[in-house]
């Protein structure tokens, strides 16, 4: 099945996920949808198709997804469907600087809702997360803030996240010699995060430290093209036994095709893009 591609496809931004890498998650993916945005304005872009295909090439049964922008771009909204996921509708709103103030996942049993604001600088200062669930018998409703402090270069130093009001942990953030965040800790539970990069100051690496066996191990590594544009991505699952690469084509700056490869090399499933 082309399960993990769809995930990872369909989805803009994800606030709420049990690894840290904050400052990926938070700030650097932020940036790299804003600059997607950009892109499509620019090229006056008003939909976007996906299409999802099986390693043997087959249609994936059941897939649907499109991106519909509004006239003046500041409204996304991603309407998915499968057999694997079920439905769901995904809305992002840019203000007239084109940054990203909101979004809004919903399915038939959940929703989330982030809202991020920014200082005079345009920096991040928080990103409030609701999420709520239910069924017959049972409802839930978990709020998670991020609150970033920033030096006078603009990086940010520290991040409380606060759940559920009350619950508070202290993240802090190291730079390296080219100013770009180099190393995320978390004061609670010594967890560490470690930024790399290339001569360009793009992000190259994202890698934590096993404070069990004391192994470095890398949860994502990008490769680019000349314009700067993601060629290929690997992401480690959760324990770090396998992962997954995925492969990105372009044409004129937008994404066309991506294909994802299993540990092994394998082809799991492909997308494919269209613009109108």
């Amino acid at each position: 099945m082309v399960k993990a591609v769809f995930v990872f496809a369909v989805v803009f931004i994800s606030s709420t996920t049990v690894k840290a890498q904050y400052y990926y998650k938070d700030i650097l993916s932020n940036k790299q949808l804003m600059a997607e945005m950009a892109q499509l304005k620019e090229q006056k872009i008003r939909t976007v198709s996906l299409k999802s295909f099986e390693d043997d090439g087959s249609p994936s049964e059941g897939f649907f997804c499109e991106r519909k922008i509004s006239k003046n771009y500041s409204t996304v909204e991603t309407e998915t469907r499968s057999n694997v996921t079920g439905g769901s509708v995904f809305t992002s709103t840019f203000n007239e600087k084109g940054y990203l103030t909101q979004t809004v996942d919903s399915s038939e049993i959940a929703s989330s809702t982030s809202l991020y604001t920014y200082d005079n600088n345009n920096n991040i200062v928080s990103i409030i997360s609701i999420a709520r669930s239910s069924d017959d018998d049972f409802k839930n409703e978990i709020r998670e803030e991020h609150i970033y402090v920033y030096d006078n270069k603009g990086l940010p130093v520290k991040m409380t996240r606060v759940k559920n009001t009350s619950d508070s942990t202290l993240f802090l953030f190291s730079p390296d010699e080219s100013n770009n965040v180099s190393i995320e800790k978390n004061t609670r539970t010594g967890d560490t995060y470690y930024y790399y990069y290339d001569t360009k100051n793009r992000i190259t690496d994202v890698v934590r430290l096993n404070k069990y066996n004391q192994k470095m191990l890398p949860d994502y590594i990008f490769e680019y093209n000349n314009a700067g544009l993601i060629t290929q991505m690997t992401a480690t699952e959760e324990g770090g036994s396998y992962y997954f690469i995925w492969k990105y084509s372009y044409d004129n700056g937008l994404r066309t095709r991506e294909k994802c490869y299993s540990k092994e090399k394998r082809l799991m499933g492909t997308i494919e893009y269209e613009y109108k």
